[in-house]
């Protein structure tokens, strides 16, 4: 097999995960792979490893981007140099050494524009595989709904998992208005662009810390109106591509999603959290995304989920902001 493939690493403050994540591609058994370290304003010594890194194996190219990882991803994507196809990987995750040769012999086995493999969970240094009991009708039928379902039904959106054939996938780019999703809305692109997908039905990505941040997210994407901004960009795209796919059934889910995940933001930011959350549940767009079909439309998609999941969705439904945010400080561990 003589295709090239090119990973794309973001690395952002990551001089701690760095090596054993570079040092995972660099042991692949699949060898015509090129490394694409893009360092996008790290403050630790990130840079400085994926230079020693670079110096050490001609297959590492190393770059600086602007911060944010979907520039990072783009600039991976726009930098010179030939390529049949490009995966990405985050800097604090790692990969089994025979991941791109099995992605890549089952791509050429099926014709297949994107291969997926299965993932595993790291937390603490347990590993427990990911389990995607309908990952095979997203697979075979494009079955795109199953992105949006929540607990045992769910299958994982992350692009970290996938192997991209670059003739297909060459004009799509990271929308870097996002700062929430943005691997969500890339894959579901490429989703829509793909003639065929193929499955590799072994645990091959290791997914350091998976886990639900919701508490976290304000923060972390630098500030929370732009955050808010961005999680009505990505529940539009959703809800235009839920439609085109044909799950208008739940078309209206992820801006109800999105609603929840924003109050939990303001629980787990401000002082007087139940004030801001009023405001927020006033803005016309989250207003109007309280409605009663996008409430139902989400109980669907969290059917399998715990009732604490349930009854957070009731509570704002009927707009018990209090009593949301007292359950969600709780549930969370945040009182003591």
């Amino acid at each position: 097999m003589e295709e090239k493939i090119r990973v794309i690493i973001p690395v952002h403050n990551a001089e701690e995960t760095i090596d054993r994540c570079v040092a995972s591609i660099v042991g692949q058994t699949y060898g015509n792979i090129e490394i694409i370290l893009v360092e996008n304003g790290s403050v630790d010594k990130s840079y400085e490893k994926c230079a020693a890194w670079a110096a050490k194996d001609e297959r590492i190219r190393l770059l600086r981007s602007e911060k944010g990882v979907s520039k990072a991803r783009n600039a991976g994507l726009d930098m010179t140099g030939e390529y049949n196809y490009f995966a990405f990987v985050d800097a604090d995750d790692y990969v089994d050494v025979t991941m791109y040769e099995k992605l890549l012999k089952k791509a050429l086995e099926e014709d297949a524009d994107l291969t997926f493999c299965l993932t595993n969970s790291v937390q603490s240094g347990k590993i427990t595989p990911y389990e995607e009991k309908n990952i095979r009708d997203l697979v075979e039928n494009k079955n795109i709904r199953w992105f949006f379902y929540r607990g045992s039904e769910s299958v994982r959106t992350g692009t970290i998992r996938t192997l991209f054939r670059s003739s297909v996938f060459s004009g799509v780019r990271y929308d870097e208005e996002l700062s929430y999703s943005e691997d969500f809305v890339y894959m579901l692109e490429c989703m829509a662009k793909a003639d065929k997908c193929a499955l590799v039905e072994e645990n091959l990505y290791y997914n350091v810390n998976f886990h639900n941040v919701p508490f976290l997210f304000a923060k972390k994407y630098g500030g929370r109106y732009h955050f808010w901004e961005s999680a009505m960009l990505f529940a539009q795209k959703a809800e235009k591509y839920l439609t085109e796919f044909g799950c208008s059934d739940i078309a209206q889910a992820p801006a109800f999603d999105g609603l929840i995940l924003l109050i939990n933001a303001i629980v787990g930011i401000e002082k007087h959290w139940w004030r801001e959350i009023r405001k927020f549940c006033a803005q016309p767009y989250w207003k109007k995304a309280n409605n009663k079909t996008a409430y139902k439309q989400y109980m669907t998609v969290v059917a399998s989920c715990g009732l604490p999941v349930k009854v957070k969705a009731f509570l704002v439904y009927h707009k018990l902001y209090m009593a949301y945010g007292i359950l969600a400080k709780i549930y969370a561990g945040m009182i003591s």
